[in-house]
């Protein structure tokens, strides 16, 4: 992950520049959208760094895709230091891979659980509220340390609000109005091939970013990712955990430059398209081992005191990859329940959101 360097004061004054600017009203229509945007960050009610954010539009994405996406996390922050910026200070993001673990199931009214542990050393989770004009609306979450290169550094400051818009293209988890659920989780066996075909690009987490706006269901979906070449991101290998209303799940993985997906109702950080589940080392392994005999004990059905239960289970509080935040989501209340630093007792809960329909 890119560190903070020498050239942050630049940034700074830069960006004090862009502050005075607005106040005098010269340019403050060019960064319209951004300040809406920035001025929408704040922090969670008593949970430490923890932040929010709403964006009612796609915020370039569009755009994005239109340019032929990207193929790297450099090309991501070129293309979101001209939007965010105008090109006035640069806009840097990676994703230094979670070790994470995802169970899905269907509670005994046949309707859609899911949860979802992310682990790892530091974070500043932000919670991405997106309303797309014409695209679904979720709510996804972002660690702005990969942003900014650091976990002491939060969004409680206009330099930072200001980068903080980056959120919206680096997710790691998300749920969209329709039910979809998606989440990214380090591979540990290796790094996803290089691939190069006449395909538009994405990387990973902008990946995530158009299933969240346009993919109602595991097999669209599914059948997006394969309209574009995927690319790592933070040079680490990364799969899917995709599920929907319906109770479908995969993992979609990128094997020996191809894409493979597999049905599976449990994920940890291993390809499980190739059977090794010692592949990712003793704690995946574990943790896998561990959500696959909760399911198959209760035979899929879960409900979300189950999933929470499970996701406290195979929680990482020891060591140096900890266990930042959990999600348990049911599709009946269309609600997310956040627990963070492994505090099961203490729900925050945010509503997914539903785009306003059409008069």
């Amino acid at each position: 992950m890119k560190k903070k360097s020498g050239k942050w004061w630049k940034i700074a004054l830069i960006a004090l520049a862009l502050v005075v600017i607005v106040l005098v009203g010269g340019t403050g229509l060019i960064f319209r959208e951004e300040l809406k945007i920035a001025d929408s960050v704040r922090p969670i009610a008593e949970k430490e760094n923890v932040y929010y954010m709403e964006v009612d539009s796609d915020y370039h994405f569009g755009e994005f895709l239109e340019n032929g996406g990207a193929s790297s996390d450099g090309e991501v922050s070129a293309f979101l230091t001209n939007c965010i910026s105008n090109g006035f200070y640069q806009v840097d993001v990676t994703n230094e891979g979670p070790a994470c673990s995802v169970i899905s199931g269907m509670d005994d009214n046949n309707r859609h659980v899911w949860g979802r542990n992310f682990d790892w050393d530091g974070a500043v989770p932000i919670i991405v509220k997106c309303v797309p004009e014409d695209g679904y609306a979720s709510i996804a979450t972002c660690d702005f340390k990969n942003v900014t290169g650091s976990a002491e550094t939060v969004p409680d400051n206009f330099i930072d609000k200001m980068l903080a818009i980056a959120a919206l293209y680096v997710p790691m988890d998300g749920v969209n109005e329709a039910g979809l659920c998606v989440a990214d989780l380090e591979v540990n066996e290796g790094g996803m091939e290089a691939v190069d075909t006449e395909k538009p690009d994405l990387t990973v987490t902008t990946a995530i970013r158009l299933l969240l706006n346009r993919a109602a269901t595991v097999e669209e979906a599914v059948e997006l990712l394969r309209q574009y070449d995927i690319h790592a991101s933070g040079g680490i290998s990364h799969h899917l955990a995709i599920s929907d209303a319906s109770g479908a799940s995969v993992s979609v993985e990128f094997v020996d430059g191809e894409m493979v997906v597999v049905d599976t109702a449990c994920v940890t950080n291993f390809n499980l398209a190739n059977g090794d589940t010692a592949a990712g080392g003793e704690s995946a392994k574990e943790r896998y081992e561990l959500l696959c005999a909760i399911y198959e004990q209760a035979h899929g059905i879960l409900t979300t005191e189950a999933v929470k239960a499970a996701l406290a289970q195979v929680s990482q509080t020891k060591g140096e990859w900890t266990t930042q935040w959990s999600i348990v989501y049911r599709h009946d209340a269309q609600v997310l329940d956040y627990y963070f630093n492994g505090k099961y007792e203490e729900p925050v809960s945010f509503p997914v959101p539903v785009r306003p329909k059409e008069l």
